[in-house]
């Protein structure tokens, strides 16, 4: 009789030990969900591979937390907003094309957790809009032939819960920035910021920041403007070349920061390389938090870097 219940309590032990591996296992293999569009879907539309919704707002009134939305080539003249978690992943960001149907709003919203990949964004007021809160990604996407900023990021927190990702993308020829950014953590890795109507990239006060291999080039204004009180941008490895003013502009109200230009190529800006512009009246010493290291110019229409210029009254 001891026997039989030893045996009992061993199988019961077992199968809870089978049970609690087993269990969140399936909960997250089922937690994900696949939705799949195509623009020349047939009649039949469930989203399923066999029968793809023709439109990405059709997938998106389906999607929950961890879908992917998968998209084959063709033109979708759509606004989206994105849920949160959802991801969108284009089949080839040449020819996977979102093209706003309203300029009267930004071609994608995107709320925390999304992600874009392999899509080309156009023709909206902005691009992508990317809200206050959550991490967000883009990646190996074209955003162009926007009518004012090419990305558009909301504040939210600094830590990394809430960082916005652009990597391995074209921002080009937008009305006004290439990117333009609230006090937010941000990370720009192997991107091409060119031929934008006003800076390549510009970025408030607060902003914490990495970005690496990337170009600023032809861009109306400056190629990377930002602000230095409050900043954490650290920088390596880019190029700011041609832009109508300076390759980086710094801007300073007072409040300590931290800019570190690094490792890159200033070549052809119309005005200085770099420039500093001093907004209120405060020591200099604030300026020591602008550093740079192994930093390389070739001409520059005004000079290296300026001298401080006094812009308050």
């Amino acid at each position: 009789m001891f026997n039989t219940s030893r045996i009992d309590l061993k199988r019961v032990f077992l199968a809870f030990l089978v049970l609690a591996v087993m269990v969140p296992f399936l909960t997250l293999a089922g937690s994900s969900k696949k939705i799949y569009v195509d623009a020349k879907a047939g009649s039949t539309q469930d989203g399923s591979s066999d029968h793809p919704y023709k439109t990405i707002t059709q997938a998106l009134k389906k999607a929950k937390k961890n879908t992917k939305i998968y998209v084959e080539k063709g033109t979708y003249r759509e606004n989206l907003v994105v849920p949160k978690s959802v991801e969108i992943l284009g089949n080839d960001r040449e020819d996977t094309i979102i093209s706003a149907k309203s300029d009267d709003n930004s071609a994608v919203y995107l709320n925390g957790g999304a992600k874009l990949y392999k899509l080309t964004i156009k023709n909206g007021k902005n691009g992508v809009k990317v809200a206050d809160g959550g991490r967000v990604k883009i990646i190996k996407c074209t955003i162009e032939k926007n009518d004012r900023d090419g990305v558009i990021i909301y504040a939210g927190k600094l830590d990394q819960s809430n960082q916005v990702t652009i990597s391995e993308t074209n921002i080009e020829d937008n009305g006004r920035n290439g990117i333009y950014s609230e006090k937010r953590n941000l990370v720009v890795y192997k991107s091409n910021i060119d031929e934008n109507g006003s800076d390549g990239a510009s970025f408030s006060a607060g902003t914490k920041a990495w970005i690496e291999k990337t170009n600023f080039r032809k861009n109306s204004a400056s190629g990377l403007k930002a602000r230095l009180d409050g900043a954490q941008i650290y920088t390596k490895s880019n190029t700011y070349a041609n832009n109508k003013r300076e390759g980086v502009e710094v801007n300073a109200y007072g409040a300590t920061g931290r800019i570190d230009l690094s490792k890159s190529v200033f070549s052809d800006n119309a005005n200085y390389g770099i420039s500093r512009v001093q907004r209120a009246n405060f020591s200099s010493t604030i300026w020591n938090g602008l550093t740079t290291k192994e930093v390389y110019f070739s001409k520059t229409e005004k000079g290296e870097i300026s001298g401080i210029f006094k812009l308050f009254n």
